[in-house]
């Protein structure tokens, strides 16, 4: 009887170790063959210091790279290893407050496949203001494609055949928006990357006629 304190003292105890620790979760899936590109989701999370970020493979063939060798912004390197299509799942613990990017490191995947967290510290204000949406015009191009980014900070544009192939690179044009000339594409769909300062990657889709 003397034991039954002690062993309810020890199972209340439990969950205040846990209380400031949470887990997010994160899908990963698609493929650059369709008819769902390769895919984070979601692939923008802001968590806390001593959360925890879990990845599970849905389908097809991906990793999760955010190593210093391609990120050096990065407060810390993670990575699960190699790309692979097992049903696998990886978890890390973020005790680093700071901004983290990572990507998938399949050939061509990196092109829709990349991740952001935001890490924040203790008592810090969670609410940023959004980014200004980016639009393209007109839809489907034919001799310009005409990209409206506002007040963003861009570094350039690249365009990318669907198989991960970067056809074309554009530096942004001082101002609100810039001009492509795509008139010399083949007629097809193809993937927009947007490079913004500081290392933030946006991909759109659009269609050449």
């Amino acid at each position: 009887m003397r034991m039954r304190p002690l062993l309810l003292l020890a199972i209340v105890a439990i969950p205040h170790g846990s209380i400031a620790q949470t887990e997010h979760f994160v899908e990963v899936g698609g493929s650059t063959l369709g008819p769902v590109l390769p895919y984070y989701a979601p692939n923008i999370v802001t968590i806390e210091i001593g959360d925890i970020v879990t990845w599970t493979n849905d389908n097809g063939t991906h990793n999760v790279d955010g190593r210093l060798d391609f990120y050096p912004a990065n407060p810390e390197g993670f990575t699960n290893g190699d790309p692979s299509n097992d049903d696998w799942t990886y978890s890390h613990t973020f005790t680093i407050p700071g901004v983290y990017n990572y990507m998938c490191g399949s050939e061509g995947h990196s092109a829709t496949q990349t991740g952001r967290i935001f890490v924040l510290e203790p008592n810090a204000v969670g609410e940023t203001a959004a980014p200004t949406p980016i639009r393209l015009s007109p839809v489907p191009a034919k001799d310009h494609l005409l990209v409206e980014t506002g007040d963003r900070r861009i570094e350039r544009f690249e365009v990318i055949s669907l198989d991960g192939r970067i056809l074309m690179t554009a530096n942004a044009a001082q101002g609100k928006q810039t001009r492509l000339h795509v008139g010399a594409l083949a007629p097809g769909n193809y993937l927009l990357r947007i490079v913004e300062a500081p290392e933030r990657i946006t991909v759109r889709r659009f269609s050449k006629q």
